[in-house]
């Protein structure tokens, strides 16, 4: 079929799930001036996936067509009775307080959104045409074409691991879930359905960021008409998803040849730290292969002997790029979601409503949530952990904050705890228990926290990676400041403070752990273990054998300590916020005190102000802690932590223009412009960069390079897909010795069959351990490699294999005469070119 009518009936679909949700969607969102149609449809998806999800679960339910359809059944219904069921108002509300909307307003707000959708949707759905490739580097697409066609042929929940056969997917994988309905419903191949899925992030995520800062603006502007409101929605779908950081423009500089070599070494961004070549031989687009990927290694890391360590600090744009369906990506439409719910706790108690009392044994609990509304709130939040574990804590903690922020009344500082308790406690267990049977075969590779020690941001890292967003942010916190009336003396004492309080804090605790490790004898971790062995006077680990090794620890904790500027920048912007926000009133001109609702008037100052205080308090936690993980570095926790600081950053600036845009702000606008302009030069240089490194013809099929580049492989793995049905065992070559991002497991990867072993590093990393991959490898080996049948059925049976697969890999790395007993063992269902397929009934 033509692929452009593939497009449209995946569009149609779209449409359907925003629309089945829309009742909801209008109840839930009724304070918000568009009512919260541009969130209809990850609302839609979301509800959805947890009715299929929890309903196929536990057995109610299958994962086919037909268990979609009636999943999408259920929330319509539900959608009804919310349109229909008279809206109980708690007890003492004298009137609705749900402000009035002009038709005209919210008519223009679903045009422009739907507008908005539909431009990204083709503009990407293009853009992955001309780079579709499912690929095994360069990103992590293998892992998730494979999770997505093993959901695909899993007729219950959970699905199988296409990579640990036995085994269930341990990861998170509910966005899997959400694309596979869509795959299923359209009836695309899921190597097309992959590209129109990263097409569809793309246009959610655009719509979701335009939706709230239309809301932000609109309501800034007690009104609904007017430009500024859309202007500021167009800019908030560009800074969120468009814009990438300032390597792109510094590539171009540097293919230019502008600075001098000393400026490039300082700043010390990899690949850009030599001498760049002579300006008369230089151009202005960058040649270098791959080099649009350096804008998500600028953080740099080094270990105390200077040895550097990779940092991710990814950003949507580069993501949507790299076209990884990745779960930090499959989540942002529903961390959008997630932050209009909070917009929505905050609309409501600015314009006057009366909290929701529930009774619990005996104390009374207030809530601006009706009981159905936290249901949902709860499926929507807990979502989040199942779609990306990091993102649930961050965003349940924005909307308890939120409630407990936003008040027409004065409240102590107190007061405002336990309002935020009273949300944040219950709502996250209610998600955690919506999603139990997930947390209860959930693995992890998590191993506590960890104490950055030796690495702070060098603050040009840090500009270069937030400059565009943070510049808007800095001049609207001043400004706030200002008309607050912040004490520079208090503001400059409370940073210090605060920096050292917590090194009093990471001191503390890290010199307890020294204590109990050399008690103890066990320090397995870094940088515990170099700490421990340098009070001990004994080698270095990694470094045993050099003569200085013992003067390298102190003098990296020094240099740590010599560059807190970061921290500094992070802590200021915090400690502002705080001093606007934490007081519950403030002095009025004539002496008396006023309250918040004076201080603020019909504004959202507040919230967006919590939305650059949450991305802050990310930012400066990776400066102190990290996730203990496998890779032993702060690189995953920038990553995660980056990526959400982005996101409330770019919202918040997006915003904060549209105020400087109607207030004709000149001067700030030319500066901010710039900046943006800069930001811009990333993805006008990096998509057609990417394009050209794909060189094939315009497809959205993902599998098509399969057919020039291993075409054997390709034709098995096309009849395996449609003459093997549910998901019987197969057996191909691994990846070797844990591997990753190899060729090898392409079979398992392409078709959702589950292998023994595909990419075993990726299953340590699921799994937190490499026991099961260890006992395994030797099998898969005396499977391929012995002559003795009766070494072989035993290992056949015990793994229930039923496919034992031979192609150009198995050939290449297998003695012939291992794989020839296949032929007296097993029955041939396929043989064509270099590949034999062998079945065992």
């Amino acid at each position: 079929m033509n692929q452009t009518a593939l497009v449209f009936r995946w569009y149609v679909v779209m449409q359907l799930f925003g629309l089945v949700a829309l009742p909801i969607t209008r109840r839930l969102f009724r304070h918000l001036p568009d009512r919260g149609y541009g969130l209809s449809k990850p609302l839609g998806l979301l509800l959805t996936g947890w009715v299929l999800w929890i309903t196929t679960t536990l057995g109610w339910n299958s994962n086919t067509g037909g268990g979609v359809w009636s999943a999408l059944f259920i929330v319509g219904v539900g959608g009804l009775w919310a349109a229909c069921y008279p809206m109980n108002r708690p007890s003492g509300t004298a009137a609705n307080t749900t402000p009035k909307a002009s038709k005209s307003g919210t008519t223009t707000a679903i045009l422009l959104t739907e507008v908005v959708f539909l431009i990204a949707l083709v503009a990407w759905v293009v853009a992955r045409a001309h780079m579709p490739r499912i690929q095994t580097a360069g990103g992590e697409k293998w892992m998730e074409i494979a999770f997505l066609r093993a959901i695909l042929r899993s007729g219950t929940f959970p699905p199988h691991d296409p990579w640990l056969s036995g085994f269930a997917i341990s990861y998170y994988y509910f966005g899997y879930i959400i694309i596979a309905m869509l795959t299923r419903l359209t009836a695309i191949s899921p190597s097309i359905a992959f590209n129109l899925g990263i097409a569809t992030l793309f246009a959610l995520v655009c719509t979701g960021a335009f939706s709230l800062v239309y809301n932000l603006a609109s309501i800034a502007q007690h009104e609904e008409r007017g430009w500024w409101p859309s202007v500021g929605g167009v800019l908030g779908a560009l800074l969120v998803a468009v814009m990438g950081n300032l390597e792109g423009a510094l590539e171009a500089l540097y293919a230019r040849g502008v600075g001098p070599a000393a400026f490039w070494a300082w700043l010390d961004i990899r690949n850009l730290q030599e001498p760049p070549p002579s300006l008369p031989a230089g151009h202005w687009v960058p040649d270098r292969f791959f080099w649009w990927w350096q804008a998500s290694r600028v953080i740099r890391d080094y270990t105390p002997w200077g040895t550097p360590q990779e940092v991710i600090d990814e950003f949507p744009a580069f993501s949507f790029i790299l076209g990884d369906m990745h779960p930090h990506v499959l989540a942002l439409p529903f961390v959008m979601l997630a932050i209009g719910l909070a917009l929505e706790i905050y609309q409501r108690l600015r314009t006057g409503a009366d909290l929701h009392r529930w009774s619990v044994y005996r104390w009374e609990i207030r809530s601006p949530l009706s009981a159905w509304e936290w249901g949902l709130y709860a499926i929507c939040l807990g979502g989040l952990g199942f779609l990306n574990t990091w993102d649930f804590p961050i965003y349940v903690f924005l909307v308890a904050a939120t409630y407990a922020l936003a008040s027409v009344r004065s409240l102590s500082l107190s007061e405002r705890f336990s309002r935020f308790l009273t949300l944040l406690v219950p709502t996250m267990l209610m998600g955690i228990i919506l999603y139990l049977p997930f947390w209860v075969g959930f693995q992890s590779q998590a191993g506590g926290i960890l104490f950055n020690v030796f690495n702070a941001t060098r603050l040009p890292h840090f500009l270069v990676m937030f400059a565009p967003l943070l510049f808007p942010i800095v001049v609207f916190v001043v400004r706030q400041a200002r008309v607050h009336a912040v004490s520079v003396a208090r503001l400059f004492s409370w940073t210090l403070l605060s920096i050292a309080a917590i090194w009093l804090v990471v001191g503390g605790v890290m010199g307890i752990a020294v204590g109990i490790a050399l008690i103890s004898g066990r320090a397995q971790t870094a940088p515990l273990a170099y700490l421990v062995a340098w009070v001990r006077g004994e080698p270095i680990p990694g470094l045993e054998g050099v003569a200085d090794a013992h003067t390298l620890i102190p003098h990296a904790v020094l240099q740590r300590l010599l560059n807190p500027w970061t921290a500094m920048l992070l802590f200021a912007l915090l400690v502002v916020i705080g001093m606007i926000l934490l007081p519950a009133r403030n002095e009025r001109s004539d002496g008396r005190r006023k309250t918040r609702a004076e201080a603020f008037p019909s504004d959202v100052t507040p919230f967006v102000l919590l939305l650059i205080a949450t991305g802050g308090l990310l930012a400066v936690s990776v400066e102190y802690v990290f996730l203990h993980d496998v890779f032993l570095s702060r690189m995953n926790t920038v990553f995660k932590f980056y990526f959400q600081t982005w996101v409330m950053w770019a919202i918040a600036a997006a915003f904060v223009w549209s105020k400087f845009l109607r207030q004709g702000r000149v001067g700030v606008m030319l500066v901010g412009l710039t900046l943006v302009i800069a930001g811009l030069v990333y993805p006008a240089l990096a998509i057609p960069a990417r394009a050209r490194e794909y060189g094939g013809p315009v497809t959205l099929d993902g599998a098509a390079h399969l057919a020039q580049s291993h075409p054997d492989d390709y034709a098995a793995i096309v009849w395996l897909n449609e003459h093997v049905p549910d998901a019987p065992v197969i057996l191909e070559a691994p990846a070797a010795q844990g591997g990753a991002y190899v060729y090898e497991s392409r079979v398992s990867a392409h078709t959702g069959l589950p292998t023994l072993l595909g990419w075993a590093g990726h299953e340590r990393q699921w799994r937190g351990n490499y026991d099961e991959q260890a006992r395994r490898e030797p099998d898969i080996e005396r499977i391929f490699t012995t002559t003795n049948p009766e070494e072989v059925l035993p290992l056949l049976e015990k793994y229930d294999i039923r496919y034992v697969y031979v192609g150009p890999v198995e050939r290449a790395r297998y003695p012939a005469s291992g794989l020839s007993k296949f032929d007296a063992l097993m029955e041939v269902v396929y043989r064509q070119g270099e590949v034999t397929i062998y079945y065992r009934p």
